[in-house]
């Protein structure tokens, strides 16, 4: 097996093959080393499975398959570049990224999105042309920068550009970047630019990798996606092939699940300053039991009209603006490892015996579940 274990996604597969192993399979695993450790140019190294004579493979990259397919070894490949036409893999649903970004953006108030990838892959590029494919169908203005270049140099030759870029658009944009490491690319370029954060540009990453997400600041909102899942069916589908099953180029989907907003992109878009007053308040008072009635007296409007300006610019009521954010908080401390009985003293609800009901009503999974799914 070799997965790059520096990139959140590879992590997130791993910890979903070592379950899948402790609860079913009970394989004999054999981890290669991490790339930068080889002397050979070639990342999947063929004389450890020349040695090993291993029963099946699940690899990242790409090379050497067509010498591995002459060993007649099962394979899962679990990326959907350099790929071979009979070899079962992992094939992102880019464009479930795009209509999820897209769709979050809008119920912020932004009326210009932006896409920052790279040039010539295609998880990138897929995720580029739904992006303003959604943009063109909402109306919204869509601007796109793609860096240029190999995996070594690729932020040496346009660096410059990237900032001169952010400079021109705009403001305020939300960016949807090809995944977490472009995020944070971003993030430090819009800080050497001095453009701010969430305010003029709302920064949201791909795979919501919370070592690269945390670390960030501003910290950086994701997609979380179906990573968990997704190792259940390739490891399910690993021992089919190893019993003698075929499954010649068929797919395996991953698909996005839901945001994780944090700092990077907790604003709104929009010249109302009641609405952005108002949606400060919320925020300011969550931990403390907040109403509609609330943050109407602290707008000076009655509940009808704030309700209306509210729905104009988020396309949320004022109540459903509430539960958003109380929820949306709720999964962040969920995600630092509080307790559920934490949480609810933390947000003020009145009685914590009835917080999971709450969370599953509108969540449709319990805190449990739902942080099993994306952690």
């Amino acid at each position: 097996m070799h997965l790059d274990s520096g990139r959140g996604y590879s992590r997130d597969l791993l910890r979903g093959i070592y379950a899948f192993n402790n609860a079913v399979s009970r394989w004999e695993i054999v981890y290669e080393p991490a790339y930068f450790l080889k002397n050979a140019p070639k990342r999947n190294s063929l004389d450890i499975i020349q040695v090993l004579k291993p029963n099946g493979c699940i690899l990242e990259f790409a090379e050497n398959i067509p010498e591995l397919e002459k060993m007649n070894i099962p394979i899962v490949q679990i990326t959907s570049a350099g790929l071979y036409e009979n070899i079962p893999r992992v094939v992102g649903d880019y464009e479930s990224d795009a209509k999820m970004a897209a769709n979050y953006f809008r119920h912020k108030g932004f009326k210009n999105m932006a896409f920052f990838g790279i040039d010539g892959l295609i998880w990138s590029s897929d995720r580029q042309a739904s992006l303003e494919k959604c943009a063109a169908d909402f109306d919204i203005g869509f601007h796109s920068f793609l860096l240029k270049g190999n995996e070594s140099d690729v932020l040496s030759h346009n660096f410059e550009e990237l900032i001169v870029w952010l400079k021109r658009l705009p403001k305020p944009i939300g960016i949807l970047c090809c995944n977490d490491d472009f995020g944070q690319i971003l993030v430090n370029s819009c800080s050497l630019a001095g453009l701010k954060i969430p305010y003029e540009i709302a920064v949201l990453g791909i795979d919501n990798d919370e070592l690269i997400c945390n670390i960030c600041y501003p910290n950086l909102s994701s997609i979380a996606r179906n990573h968990q899942s997704t190792a259940n069916a390739v490891c399910g589908m690993l021992d089919e092939m190893m019993n003698g099953m075929e499954h010649k180029g068929k797919v395996i989907v991953t698909e996005a699940l839901e945001i994780i907003e944090r700092s990077s992109t907790d604003t709104v878009a929009t010249v109302d300053k009641v609405v952005s007053e108002a949606i400060a308040y919320i925020s300011r008072n969550l931990h403390q039991p907040i109403d509609v009635t609330a943050v109407a007296e602290y707008s000076s409007l009655s509940v009808k009209a704030l309700n209306k300006k509210f729905k104009s610019v988020t396309l949320n009521t004022v109540y459903e603006e509430i539960q958003f954010r109380k929820l949306s908080r709720f999964k962040q401390l969920l995600l630092a490892n509080k307790s559920v009985k934490e949480i609810a003293f933390e947000l003020a609800f009145q009685d914590s015996s009835h917080v999971s009901r709450w969370f599953a009503n509108l969540e449709g999974l319990t805190p449990t579940e739902w942080k099993k799914r994306v952690s």
